[in-house]
């Protein structure tokens, strides 16, 4: 289209050479703009040829392969590692003009495995575990998958002084050498580990539990002279075994509080701290391979570094059955073969209870594994049973506290009539009726299924009961019948008795022997009604 200027000035010359011709410089005007347009036309056009032909141009040429360089190799060339294969390459006289690569540094090469490029440093690779640091500088990492070890060298920017063994690292593409040191990421348990300070006047009832427990956890960490002067062996690990609700956790929480406690006074030191390592045994399980021994690790280590920094640990694993069961308990026998011996291993590291006191709690403890409760690991159970009379009134205490409004001030008198109607057999109280391979008939009643929990559930009730009378204008205060209205509605409305799925389970948890038990029935029920649905005969 030629000049943009010139075109200007030839149009602005004939418009003054036909100044006199209005009409013919009209159209001068028009073939102006005409040509204005096709000119702005031919240059977007002319954008999109450039664009589609440095498409075309990058579409023609060939991929360029990512090397990382492993150090010099001979005759002025690098040994490179590509796909896995090692090579001796050229490196391209610009890149060695920035400086000379060292081991690690990622390059493009050409289609001649001429490196042209120097790449960025890449944020993302494979992660691994270093296990041993070897004399030559070299390094021994474990890869995530099973029994794969690489020996590996690390970039010279990283401090070599900085890594230690079970740090986890990012490693370039071809798996040779360390790049950074993965930040510790959190634990993928749910881990509770602050201690909460719980006095012994929380735990409602349980004396001979309390008294046990504190015998074989309390003894050995506050009167450790004794027991060396005897030659005494310390246990490591305490199983608490019964029902659920019953205050094994609580228990748990409680002795550490009281050791905290006591240490403090004896040893003249304030700052003393205890950790309660909580842990929910599901929660460890993991599918993917290696995950659930991993958590079993990070649990351990937690409970040794706090008492490298001069805390007590308790680790404190619930539901314990989940994760060190008998390979009849796990479904997933696969992971019970590697994550039982994996928390056998952490056991045999703790030398006494001074390093962590290790306390399992299950409701099941025959679907433990035995290896877990040979002597030397767990080798003190200590069974946390349903409340009696005393125990549940000493709960209700716990719950029913003096600030509290209430109908007596004497709770005795206000607890009495629920402790009559609990522990009393009549017919109203009667919950499952259990026919044994003896032929002799064995009744269960309300207090059979008792426990701290549904204490808890009961008391619940009865302050939401005195909350709604105040709200309709009455004296806010708990009321003893509310209490006898409650423990029916609870055992009614809680769904507290067993279902068929579970039967098995809940005579376990009743103390009875499941195979002697060929029939269960509730009470109003018809043995042709009780054959539809809870009868069950166990072979």
């Amino acid at each position: 289209m030629g000049d943009q200027s010139h075109i200007i000035e030839l149009i602005d010359q004939i418009l003054e050479e036909t100044a006199d011709k209005p009409n013919l410089q009209e159209k001068i005007f028009d073939l102006r703009d005409a040509l204005f347009q096709a000119q702005q036309s031919s240059q977007q056009y002319a954008l999109k040829i450039k664009t589609l032909e440095e498409t075309v141009s990058k579409l023609k040429s060939p991929a360029h392969r990512i090397g990382t360089v492993l150090g010099e190799g001979e005759g002025g060339l690098y040994r490179l590692v590509v796909g896995g294969t090692e090579y001796q390459a050229t490196i391209s006289p610009e890149i060695l003009e920035q400086g000379s690569l060292q081991p690690g540094d990622q390059v493009a090469l050409n289609e001649g495995f001429v490196a042209i490029t120097r790449l960025p440093q890449p944020s993302q690779g494979p992660i691994a575990r270093i296990t041993t640091r070897l004399t030559d500088g070299q390094w021994l990492v474990t890869g995530q998958t099973a029994n794969s070890e690489t020996l590996a060298l690390s970039h010279p920017e990283i401090e070599a002084e900085s890594l230690k063994v079970g740090d986890e690292v990012i490693l370039d593409p071809n798996q040779r050498v360390i790049l950074a040191r993965l930040p510790k990421r959190k634990s993928g348990v749910v881990v509770e580990d602050d201690l909460e300070q719980i006095d012994w006047s929380n735990v409602g009832g349980q004396k001979k539990v309390i008294e046990e427990v504190r015998k074989v956890i309390e003894y050995p960490i506050l009167h450790k002279e004794i027991l060396d002067t005897m030659e005494y062996q310390l246990p490591k690990g305490f199983l608490f075994y019964g029902p659920p609700g019953c205050g094994k956790t609580l228990i748990g929480r409680a002795i550490l509080s009281d050791i905290i406690q006591q240490l403090k006074e004896k040893e003249s030191n304030q700052e003393i701290e205890g950790r309660f390592i909580h842990v929910k045994g599901p929660e460890v399980l993991n599918m993917w391979l290696g995950e659930s021994e991993r958590k079993v690790r990070e649990i351990f280590k937690k409970a040794r570094d706090y008492k490298e920094k001069g805390q007590v640990p308790f680790i404190f694993i619930d539901e314990a059955e989940s994760i060190l069961g008998t390979r009849q308990a796990i479904r997933g026998n696969n992971i019970s073969n590697t994550l039982v011996p994996m928390f056998c291993a952490e056991m045999d590291g703790i030398q006494s209870l001074r390093d962590a006191v290790v306390i399992l709690a299950t409701n099941r403890p025959d679907l433990i594994d035995p290896a877990i409760l040979r002597p030397g690991r767990i080798d003190r159970k200590i069974k946390v049973g349903r409340p009696n009379r005393e125990d549940c009134n000493a709960i209700l205490k716990v719950y029913l506290k003096p600030n509290l409004p209430r109908e007596h001030d004497d709770l005795d008198t206000m607890t009495q009539p629920f402790l009559n109607a609990l522990f009393k057999k009549s017919s109203r109280q009667e919950v499952l009726v259990l026919t044994l391979r003896s032929g002799t008939l064995k009744k269960l009643y309300w207090k059979d299924f008792i426990s701290g929990a549904i204490i808890e559930g009961i008391v619940k009730r009865v302050k939401e009961k005195a909350i709604e009378r105040a709200i309709e204008g009455e004296e806010l205060k708990i009321m003893s019948k509310d209490l006898t209205a409650c423990l029916e509605a609870e055992f009614k409305d809680g769904n507290l008795l067993p279902s068929e799925s579970n039967l098995e389970d809940w005579l376990q948890l009743l103390d009875l022997d499941p195979h002697q038990v060929v029939r269960v029935r509730r009470p109003n029920e018809s043995d042709q009604a009780a054959a539809e649905t809870l009868n069950r005969s166990i072979i």
